[in-house]
């Protein structure tokens, strides 16, 4: 007698209380994926929010750290940053590269003034990676600037209105420059990162890379943004790059958009919280399902086991029996969860692209379905399982055959 079989008997005769009981694992479980698949649709539209519409990129070369010297006063001197923009251009995987500069002071007309915070960036068309990030310069207009349509609010500017930079030159005297805005674009969050910094800060004017060296008087680098073909491999190429700056002789330091975006990293604590909260509950109930089910299934067939060990069964074959029903109902209820999260989350999905919801436009879907998180959440429920038929199992394995064939 194959405790195993007799298992798989049991199962396949569909005791309603059985079955309730998958329903339940599959339903819990279903609730947990797509929870974990809310989650990772709201990181993956954190993901692009910061790296195309913030600018920040995949990767972010800095400076590396030197004594004395303050994180927002080191860059790359002007032959550092050609050996540095020459290695990666020599790297594979690496879509674009951009060399920026933050620049920040005071923006006036003459009959109004306010302050900015700008991002110096190439004014060669960038392709289409960046097409979707907010403020667009035109080649050629070495003084043409993209401004916030907060900021051209607040200096009742226009596409082709002058307005003059003052930038805040530390140790310096200031400098003013007369811009001509050639863009006002919708913030989204901002047109650039202060990553420099080691925080994502709004920006509220875009302006060719020249233009910032010129205010700051410097032909020096602040960063280079690194964008990458397969932003899967970020950890590996990070490495990659780490390692072959360090060979060139080059000191710097290479840090992933998630390092810099504190929106990330406030998001991230708050969802594996919420998360570990959720996943503790599905599977206490889950625990106790099993369990209940168990205890009163071995209760009811008390003279069922007795019999089959008058029969011969070995205690340890009674132990096996009960433990592989329980994971069995754990193996249907995780095989139904799969296709039930499957399923739900595919209709909120179509019914989110037919109704055009702006989640489909930020890069993400309402629920991305987290592969990882659902392989871990089947693998502790098994254990769970598990843990939750050995003290009914081992009960029955231990009651004595013949209170179990009178009673």
């Amino acid at each position: 007698m194959s405790p195993y079989r007799l298992a798989l008997r049991t199962l396949l005769l569909n005791r309603p209380r059985n079955v309730l009981a998958t329903l339940l694992i599959a339903a819990s479980l279903c609730v947990l994926d797509l929870f974990a698949g809310s989650i990772a649709s709201t990181r993956a539209g954190i993901e692009y929010q910061a790296v195309i519409v913030e600018r920040m990129g995949h990767l972010t070369v800095l400076p590396g750290a030197v004594s004395g010297a303050p994180r927002q006063l080191r860059r790359f001197s002007a032959d550092e940053a050609g050996r540095v923009r020459s290695l990666l251009a020599g790297v594979k995987g690496i879509a674009l590269v951009v060399p920026e500069m933050s620049v920040s002071g005071i923006a006036t007309t003459g009959e109004r003034s306010a302050t900015f915070a700008a991002t110096g960036v190439p004014d060669a068309p960038a392709g289409a990676l960046l097409q979707a990030a907010p403020g667009k310069l035109q080649a050629g207009v070495d003084n043409g600037v993209a401004i916030s349509q907060a900021k051209a609010a607040a200096l009742t500017l226009r596409v082709g209105s002058a307005v003059t930079l003052t930038a805040a030159v530390p140790d310096a005297a200031p400098r003013q420059l007369v811009a001509q805005v050639v863009d006002v674009y919708q913030e989204g969050g901002g047109a650039g990162a202060g990553a420099g910094e080691g925080k994502a800060e709004a920006r509220s004017m875009l302006m060719p890379l020249a233009l910032a060296q010129d205010l700051l008087n410097t032909g020096s680098i602040e960063r280079f943004v690194v964008f990458l073909s397969d932003p899967a491999l970020m950890e590996q190429q990070r490495s990659a790059l780490a390692a072959a700056l360090r060979k060139a002789g080059v000191q710097a330091e290479v840090r992933t958009w998630q390092e810099l975006s504190q929106a990330y990293m406030r998001a991230r604590s708050a969802s594996d919280l919420a998360f570990d909260s959720i996943a503790g509950m599905v599977f206490a109930v889950i625990a106790a399902s099993i369990a209940a089910t168990m205890s009163i299934n071995v209760l009811e067939r008390r003279r069922e086991v007795a019999t089959l060990r008058a029969l011969g069964m070995r205690s340890h074959s009674v132990f096996l029996m009960l433990v592989t029903e329980a994971l069995g109902m754990a193996v249907m209820g995780v095989a139904a969860s799969l296709i039930g999260s499957g399923v739900i989350a595919w209709v909120i999905n179509r019914m989110s692209l037919s109704d055009g919801a702006p989640q489909a436009l930020a890069g993400a879907m309402p629920v991305e379905l987290d592969v990882n998180r659902m392989m871990m959440a089947v693998v502790a429920v098994l254990a769970v399982a598990l843990m939750a038929a050995l003290v009914p199992a081992f009960k029955a394995a231990r009651a004595h055959v013949a209170a179990g064939l009178a009673g």
